[in-house]
Order: structure tokens, then C-alpha cells, then sequence
């Protein structure tokens, strides 16, 4: 999910939030609460960019930086 905040007005680039969910709707839920929360933002701020949002991990070669928020799996 791909989202930008207040930070656009600065010209600083959307964050890209990688997130495990059932469907869409919630992706998007996931993304909007945990960036509101972890941005100091509200949501009426956000805008969901959609044209930079897509099923599974970004390509090793996506040219930006994204944030991984899937549970951890235990190693072993």
C-alpha cells in the first residue's frame, strides 16, 4: 500500500507499507491505521495511492524504499 501524508505538501515522496491482509479493503485499513499512527497524521490527511499499490512484495529493483510490516517468522 502506498500512501502519502502531510510530507507531500513538503515534496516528500509516499510511503510504501507492506502489509499481510485477506483482501483490498483491508490492506488498505492496515496501511491508513498503522501510518496515521506512526506518522503523528490523521487520517482525513491521507490519500491511498492507488496506481502504486499492488498485490506482493516490491521488485528487489523498485528504486525506493518500503517498509515491511508482515509478522516475522521465526527463524529455524
Amino acid at each position: 500500500m502506498t500512501i502519502a501524508g502531510t510530507e507531500r505538501f513538503d515534496g516528500e515522496a509516499p510511503y510504501t507499507w507492506v502489509v499481510e491482509a485477506a483482501d483490498l479493503r483491508s490492506a488498505v485499513n492496515k496501511a491508513l491505521a498503522y501510518h496515521a499512527l506512526s506518522q503523528g497524521q490523521h487520517l482525513c490527511d491521507l490519500e491511498v495511492d492507488l496506481l502504486h499499490t499492488f498485490k506482493g512484495v516490491p521488485p528487489e529493483n523498485c528504486a525506493y524504499r518500503w517498509n515491511d510490516l508482515r509478522p516475522a517468522v521465526p527463524e529455524g
